[in-house]
């Protein structure tokens, strides 16, 4: 996707869709699974990668934190675009791939409840547009994947730092003896198995 990662991040099967914000004026979803993993619903984050360096120019004013500022104005554009509440804004899969505003949504686990929102035309272009050829992608590959029975939920935006902690080449910090910045907090990972890869590259070099 123009040399972009489109993927999906942390799937939960019998799964709950769960607000995550830390501050006022933000939505913030997440997922998780109770262990029966018995609940009627599934959910899955699909992500878009973003390189802070080349896809937001217009943060460059901000520094190191041009990639938390972006990530907030995607939290406070969910905020709004909901209601103002918790609420969440939502599409229809196929709605959202076709450029169609939902009149009426799925059932979901989200408990504040979602909102129809035309998440099409309001995420930026470098994330909706490369969400749809994903959608559109992964509906190939997989039979039943497409379909208007699964809603596009927004916005799951912490699926990794936004900030990267520098490291060199072994790991370590440049400037702090001893430190080995690592997976989703570091910035260097971006869900569970690639967190726990990346964590045991660090400690492999902790101990040479």
């Amino acid at each position: 996707m123009n040399e972009r990662g489109v993927y999906s991040f942390c799937m939960c099967p019998g799964g709950f869709i769960v607000p995550a914000a830390t501050a006022n004026g933000e939505v913030v979803v997440n997922g998780m699974s109770p262990s029966k993993r018995n609940n009627e619903f599934a959910n899955s984050g699909i992500v878009v990668e973003i390189n802070v360096d080349k896809d937001i120019p217009k943060f460059e004013h901000f520094g190191a934190l041009k990639g938390l500022e972006y990530q907030k104005t995607l939290e406070r554009l969910a905020f709004t675009s909901g209601g103002r509440t918790q609420t969440a804004p939502a599409q229809r899969l196929t709605d959202f791939v076709e450029g169609n505003l939902s009149r009426d949504l799925n059932p979901t686990s989200y408990q504040p409840g979602i909102k129809s929102a035309p998440l099409h035309s309001l995420l930026p272009k470098l994330i909706g547009s490369r969400l749809r050829k994903g959608f559109e992608a992964f509906g190939q590959k997989m039979r039943g994947y497409y379909t208007s029975e699964a809603n596009v939920i927004g916005v799951e935006s912490r699926t990794s730092s936004p900030v990267n902690i520098p490291r060199n080449e072994n790991l370590q910090h440049p400037e702090i003896y001893n430190l080995f910045p690592c997976g989703e907090g570091g910035g260097y990972a971006g869900g569970i198995v690639s967190a726990a890869m990346d964590g045991e590259r660090c400690a492999e070099a902790a101990c040479v």
